[in-house]
C-alpha cells in the first residue's frame, strides 16, 4: 500500500514543478519586454536630436552669407547675385528649385538671425548696379582723339589694333537660355570684329581649350594658350574658321592670357598704335597664376593697351577678382548675363573706331556740347539704375512669400524679412540719388579731378 501511495504522487510533483518553471519564464519575459522597448524609445530619441544637431548645425553654415551693404561705397562694391537681371516669374522653376533646398529658420530665432538670411536672399538677387566709374571712363572713351586728354592711350594714333581673350574653361559649356555660353560669346565676338573699320587690326586669344577640368588634365590645360587669329585685318571667312576650333574644355589660365597679350602686341608699341583689349572670362584664375599681378604688367608696358575686362555670367567670387584685374590694368570691368549686354560692352568701342577712322581719313567731326552729352548719359545712368532696383525687390518680394508659405519662415520672421527689404529699397534710392547728384556736378569737371572724387568716394582702400 505504501508502494503505491509514492508511485501516485511523482506525477503531482512533477506537474507541479513544471507549473513553477513555466510561470517563472513567463515572468522572465515580462521583465525583459519593457527593458527592449526602452532602448528603441531611446534610440528613437537619440535619432531625433542628431536630425535636429545637423538641422541647426545646417542652418548655422547658412547664416554666413556676406553682410548687406550699409552705405553707399559697400552698396557700390557689393557683388550681383546668381539671379541678378532675370525676372523670377520668367524663371521661377530655377529659382524655386534653389529656394526649396534652403533650411528653415528655428521658430525662435529673431531679428539677428533673420538678418543674416536676408543676406542669402539678397546674396541671390543683388543686381549689378552701375558704379560712377565706369561712367567717366565712358566719357573718356567717348572723348577719344581730344588733345586735352592727358591719357596718352586715348590720343590718336597711326593704327588700331584690338585683341580679343576668350575663355574656354569648361564651365563655358554652361547654357543660357537654351545656348552654350560659349556660342553666344563666339557670335558676339564676331558681330564686333566684322563692325571694326577695314584699317584695323584684330586679334584672338583663347585659353583652356584642351584637356578637361579634372586634376589629371590641368597642366595640359592651364598650357593651352594659343592666337588663334593673329593680329591683322578682319577677314570673315577666317575669323570664322579660327572660332570653329575650339570648345569649352578645361582650366581658367587668366594670368597666363595676359602675359602671352604682351607679347601678342610687341611690335604695336603705345607711341604708334591704339592698343585694345577685350578679356571675356566666367570664373577666377584656376592654374595658379596672379591674373592681377599679369595685368598690373600688361598695363604699364610699352604697348600701353585700354583694357576691358567682362565677367561673363560670373559668381561673386569672379567679380571680385575681375574687378581687382581691371583696377590694376587702370581699365574698366563689366558683369554680363546674356549676349545682349556682351554685345553692348564690344559695342562701347565702335565709336572710338569711328572717331579714329575719321581723323586718319581726315574727316572733320561733328562739334558736340561735351556737357550736355555728359548730362545725357547720367539721365541714363539713372534710368538703369531705377529698373535694376525695381526688378531687385520684385524679385526678392517673391522669394519671401515663397519662403513664407514654405514654412521656412514664420508670420514674425516673414515680417522682419520685410523689413530688411524696405532698407535695402531705401539704400538703393538714397545711393542712386547721391550718385545721380555727385555726377551732375562732376560733369563740368576735368577727368583728373572727377577720377579723385571717385575714388575717395565710391571705392575702398585697397
Amino acid at each position: 500500500m505504501m508502494k503505491n501511495k509514492h508511485t501516485s504522487f511523482v506525477p503531482y510533483f512533477l506537474i507541479l514543478i513544471c507549473g513553477i518553471f513555466l510561470s517563472a519564464c513567463s515572468s522572465s519575459e515580462k521583465e525583459v519586454a519593457p527593458q527592449d522597448q526602452g532602448d528603441s524609445v531611446q534610440a528613437e530619441e537619440t535619432e531625433q536630436k542628431e536630425d535636429t544637431n545637423k538641422g541647426e548645425n545646417d542652418l548655422q553654415a547658412f547664416l554666413t552669407s556676406p553682410s548687406p551693404p550699409v552705405d553707399t561705397k559697400s552698396f557700390l562694391q557689393y557683388p550681383s547675385g546668381k539671379f541678378s537681371t532675370v525676372n523670377y516669374d520668367e524663371n521661377q522653376e530655377a529659382i524655386e528649385e534653389e529656394l526649396s533646398k534652403w533650411p528653415e529658420l528655428a521658430k525662435e530665432d529673431g531679428e539677428e538671425e533673420v538678418k543674416k538670411y536676408f543676406g542669402n536672399v539678397l546674396a541671390l538677387f543683388a543686381e549689378d548696379y552701375p558704379h560712377p566709374d565706369k561712367l567717366v571712363a565712358e566719357w573718356k572713351e567717348n572723348d577719344f582723339g581730344n588733345p586735352e586728354l592727358e591719357d596718352p592711350r586715348l590720343q590718336f594714333k597711326e593704327n588700331y589694333n584690338v585683341e580679343i581673350i576668350l575663355d574656354a574653361s569648361g564651365s563655358m559649356a554652361a547654357e543660357i537660355d537654351g545656348t552654350s555660353m560659349m556660342q553666344l560669346a563666339k557670335e558676339s565676338i564676331e558681330k564686333f570684329a566684322d563692325s571694326l573699320p577695314d584699317e584695323a587690326n584684330v586679334a584672338l586669344r583663347v585659353y583652356g581649350y584642351e584637356g578637361t577640368g579634372s586634376d589629371a588634365d590641368k597642366e595640359l590645360s592651364c598650357s593651352s594658350n594659343k592666337l588663334f587669329y593673329e593680329m591683322e585685318p578682319y577677314d570673315s571667312k577666317k575669323f570664322g574658321e579660327a572660332l570653329g576650333q575650339f570648345e569649352p574644355s578645361g582650366w581658367t589660365p587668366v594670368a597666363e592670357s595676359l602675359l602671352k597679350a604682351k607679347e601678342d602686341f610687341a611690335e604695336y608699341d603705345g607711341e604708334k598704335n591704339t592698343n585694345i583689349i577685350y578679356l571675356v572670362s566666367d570664373g577666377v584664375e584656376t592654374c595658379d597664376g596672379d591674373p592681377v599681378a599679369a595685368a598690373k604688367q600688361l598695363s604699364e608696358s610699352n604697348i600701353t593697351p585700354l583694357i576691358n575686362v567682362i565677367g561673363f555670367n560670373v559668381d561673386s567670387e569672379g567679380q571680385q577678382q575681375l574687378k581687382k584685374v581691371a583696377e590694376a590694368a587702370d581699365g574698366t570691368y563689366a558683369t554680363v548675363r546674356n549676349m545682349e549686354q556682351l554685345q553692348s560692352e564690344f559695342d562701347r568701342s565702335q565709336e572710338m573706331a569711328s572717331k579714329w577712322l575719321n581723323w586718319k581719313i581726315g574727316a572733320e567731326s561733328a562739334n558736340i556740347d561735351q556737357i550736355l552729352e555728359r548730362e545725357n548719359s547720367i539721365f541714363d545712368y539713372k534710368y538703369e539704375w531705377g529698373d535694376k532696383s525695381s526688378l531687385e525687390i520684385r524679385n526678392i518680394d517673391k522669394a519671401l512669400l515663397y519662403l513664407y508659405k514654405t514654412h521656412k519662415l514664420s508670420s514674425e520672421q516673414y515680417q522682419l524679412m520685410k523689413k530688411e527689404r524696405q532698407a535695402r529699397y531705401d539704400l538703393a534710392n538714397k545711393t542712386e540719388n547721391d550718385v545721380y547728384k555727385d555726377l551732375l556736378n562732376m560733369a563740368k569737371e576735368d577727368y583728373k579731378k572727377m577720377e579723385k572724387e571717385i575714388n575717395e568716394k565710391y571705392k575702398s582702400a585697397n
